[in-house]
């Protein structure tokens, strides 16, 4: 940048003042010419003493200088106590000003800042010891080359940069948010000598509206959830009705037959078993219903004991025999040595029910479902694996929500709440333990459950870290001091 040098008088107490105040300004920014000349009132005399015959400049007398000229390297009168007083009025503005304002030179480097950009940026310094700086020795260096780039274009193309939010990074102290404007700095002659701009700190405005904005993802997911809460809750109602009415009417229609007089020589027995059947059906319903119940309101109680899980599965499998013989599906068990484990003897039962009973039910007849227990890296592992209609990719993934239903199960009309799988899931992981699905819609699936083997605090304290969050009550009750062989079993139902 030129440097600044000043011509004719420059004792005036004005000009001295202002270039104490900001120096760098007289430094980093060319200033025209001054030539003195005093304010006072139209008419009044100069204070400059004149010799007579000689007129103050500014004063000719009419007719030596041809109308509209003036003499070479004359100015207008009053313009260096304009440009003092425009000088004085920049200083204490900037000297006073809470806005951030910057002057910078063709390499953006400072010529002068604000005291307000002081305060904001670099307090304790002043602003002669930041001329010359860049803004690489206040902001991170990402802030610093964009800040960069974005002078050296308006100097290349004269266009000012007006109100762009941008987030300031510094080194050392939270980030913020400012609105900035940067504009061409030119001289007299209307050239560009450098760059001037005002940021504004938004932070508080950018603040308030990401939160606003995260607020309304929070409620627009909200709304979305309850849309399909709602959605879940019309199925769900239409399922249990459908659930609920067709064994009624099952046991209904068998009981007036048996009432009917003419039903004379009819298989009692056969009907007794179907009105059986269906009110374990509606047991079984009311069953889940109410685990679910308890499981949301966190009423639900494991009551863990030292259990023998070949026995819980052999007892699974002879359950679920009859309804796998009616639809002539081989039904196997193969449980090896397994040490006792202390888990809810009941909840377990239940999980291999609902395991057991879904895989025969989506098992086509003359189909087979396997049934395995065994230990693998210290864990029991169920596994019941069928050969039935499998699961599509897209419903792997939803299976275990509640009152879900695949769309196989929905086009084939297979009775169902939608509830077993998330039932069987809530029970795994308060025991501690995992629950996976390989299905293969050629191949069938195979739904696998990890329980750990711990006995005392170990587990304990898993099912108990798990109920802090779940609302799932643990006790332990009848622990055995030493684990015993496991069952041995192989069933086979006959085709």
């Amino acid at each position: 940048m030129p440097s600044c040098r000043e011509t004719g008088r420059t004792g005036r107490a004005g000009r001295a003042a202002a270039a104490r105040v900001h120096s760098p300004v007289a430094r980093g920014i060319t200033i025209a010419r001054i030539t003195p000349q005093p304010p006072g009132p139209p008419g009044s005399e100069s204070p400059a003493t004149e010799t007579p015959g000689t007129e103050t400049p500014g004063t000719e007398a009419p007719g030596t200088e041809a109308p509209g000229t003036e003499p070479p390297g004359s100015e207008p009168p009053g313009s260096e106590s304009l440009r003092e007083l425009k000088l004085i009025c920049m200083s204490n503005l900037l000297s006073t000003s809470k806005e951030r304002v910057y002057f910078k030179d063709l390499m953006s480097r400072f010529l002068f800042v604000s005291q307000g950009w002081i305060e904001a940026y670099t307090p304790g310094r002043t602003a002669e010891e930041l001329t010359g700086k860049t803004d690489f020795d206040v902001f991170t260096k990402a802030h610093a080359s964009a800040a960069f780039a974005d002078e050296q274009e308006i100097i290349r193309a004269g266009e000012p940069l007006v109100g762009r939010v941008e987030r300031e990074t510094y080194q050392g102290r939270p980030d913020a948010w400012v609105s900035t404007t940067k504009i061409p700095l030119r001289d007299d002659r209307g050239e560009i000598i450098g760059t001037f701009g005002i940021s504004r700190d938004i932070t508080p405005q950018i603040t308030a509206e990401h939160a606003l904005a995260r607020q309304a993802g929070e409620l627009s997911a909200q709304n979305e959830r309850l849309r399909e809460l709602d959605r879940l809750k019309d199925e769900f109602v239409a399922l249990v009705s459908h659930e609920l009415r067709t064994p009624l009417t099952s046991i209904i229609g068998y009981i007036q037959l048996l009432r009917d007089e003419r039903a004379g020589g009819l298989d009692t027995d056969h009907f007794a078993e179907v009105i059986e059947r269906n009110a374990e059906r509606l047991l079984r319903l009311v069953g889940d219903l109410l685990f679910l119940s308890q499981m949301q309101s966190g009423q639900l109680m494991l009551d863990l004991r030292d259990t023998d899980l070949a026995g819980l599965a052999v007892e699974a499998v002879e359950e679920a025999r009859p309804h796998a013989q009616r639809r002539h599906i081989v039904l196997d068990l193969s449980a090896g040595f397994v040490p006792r484990v202390a888990v809810d003897p009941t909840r377990i039962a239940q999980l291999l029910g609902n395991l057991i009973s879904n895989a025969v039910k989506f098992t086509p007849e003359g189909g087979k479902v396997g049934v395995t227990l065994a230990v693998e890296d210290g864990e029991a592992v169920l596994s019941v694996a069928d050969t039935g209609i499998g699961i599509r990719a897209a419903d792997r993934e939803r299976i275990f929500e509640r009152f879900f239903r695949t769309e196989a199960a929905t086009r084939r009309v297979i009775p169902g709440s939608g509830l077993g799988l998330t039932i069987s899931q809530a029970i795994v992981e308060a025991h501690g333990g995992t629950i996976t699905v390989r299905s293969d819609e050629a191949h069938g699936s195979t739904f696998t459950v990890r329980l750990p083997m711990g006995l005392g605090s170990s587990l304990r304290s898993r099912c108990c870290a798990y109920s802090a969050s779940s609302g799932v009550r643990v006790a332990q009750t009848n622990p055995a001091p030493t684990a015993r062989p496991g069952l041995t079993a192989q069933a086979r139902s006959p085709v």
